[in-house]
């Protein structure tokens, strides 16, 4: 909290909305009548709506070309209020865009989730009320790389391996050296890749929860054949996103790397790191919390900025 405003960082996934303290599916769906159960029901406009299920299996690439990601921000708001033990606070909001559309759509983002000022919607049956006093708009990763920045002094490469894309961004010093570089080799191209060898070496499928755990964990509660092809198969993707990085001529031995993203597991547990110079940053949250960083930063350079004007 800053001057008694809520600061709240939200991740706008491809496959999932992210808090500082929440994950939950990026999809929604109208409903025609008000259910019994109101788990996962959001109110908004006299309209109701069913937040989660299926994950969207395809990239969106304009978030603002519907309703469904200011109604997942509502959502996602009162998830992480909730947490605060809050139903009613200002709130300045900090969010980020992937580098690729950072500067074509920071503008058009902002202004599509500052359209309403004051908010009043129920989520699971509780009234929130949010004054929302101002949106930030930030570059993916880059929140990332600002908090470990004492770690990260020079360069460092960021590879952010999203639900749907692969992002390659060049840092010095913590701020973007301009070189950007995309893949569609992400984590749901990996989990059908998967799927697909598990069907021709095993001659059967396996439930995406499996592999996913494997990605998550590094292993999972399962017969050995499985294991072992589904290992393999994970291994030489970690080998893929090396080449990725190579074929964009980086240095695989002088290059520092940060793999961030909820595929960064994948490599973290399977891919040949050893002599490396390698971090891992797992925490799925990892982007949500750093915009809330940024939009803190941002209040503390304008309060220092204020108190010398007047002292």
């Amino acid at each position: 909290m800053l001057n008694n405003t809520e600061i709240i960082g939200i991740d706008h996934g491809n496959r999932n909305m992210k808090t500082a303290s929440s994950v939950f599916s990026a999809a929604i769906q109208p409903l025609q009548t008000r259910p019994d159960s109101l788990e996962n029901i959001l109110e908004y406009q006299n309209k109701i709506y069913y937040v989660g299920g299926q994950v969207p299996v395809m990239e969106r690439v304009d978030k603002t070309d519907n309703d469904d990601y200011y109604l997942l921000t509502l959502a996602a708001l009162a998830k992480e209020l909730k947490f605060r033990k809050l139903t009613s606070s200002k709130v300045m909001l900090g969010t980020a865009l992937p580098p690729r559309r950072f500067q074509q759509q920071k503008d058009g983002f902002k202004k599509y989730l500052s359209k309403t000022k004051e908010l009043h919607f129920k989520f699971e049956g509780i009234h929130y009320h949010v004054t929302l006093e101002n949106v930030y708009v930030f570059m993916q990763g880059h929140v990332v790389i600002h908090t470990l920045i004492k770690d990260n002094s020079g360069f460092c490469l960021l590879i952010d391996i999203g639900g749907g894309t692969v992002d390659l961004v060049g840092f010095v010093d913590g701020m973007p050296d301009g070189n950007y570089a995309i893949s569609d080799k992400a984590a749901l191209y990996c989990i059908n890749r998967v799927n697909e060898e598990m069907v021709a070496r095993l001659g059967t499928s396996v439930p995406p929860f499996f592999i996913e755990s494997f990605m998550r964990y590094g292993d999972y509660e399962c017969p050995d054949k499985y294991r072992i092809e589904i290992t393999k198969c994970l291994r030489e993707y970690s080998s893929e996103i090396y080449d990725i990085i190579q074929s964009n001529n980086y240095n695989l031995d002088l290059t520092n790397m940060v793999f961030m993203g909820g595929g960064a597991s994948i490599i973290q547990h399977f891919g040949n790191n050893k002599d490396r110079n390698v971090k891992f940053v797992t925490d799925v949250c990892a982007n949500a919390k750093g915009c809330e960083e940024a939009v803190k930063s941002i209040m503390r350079a304008r309060r220092k900025i204020q108190n010398e004007r007047t002292a």
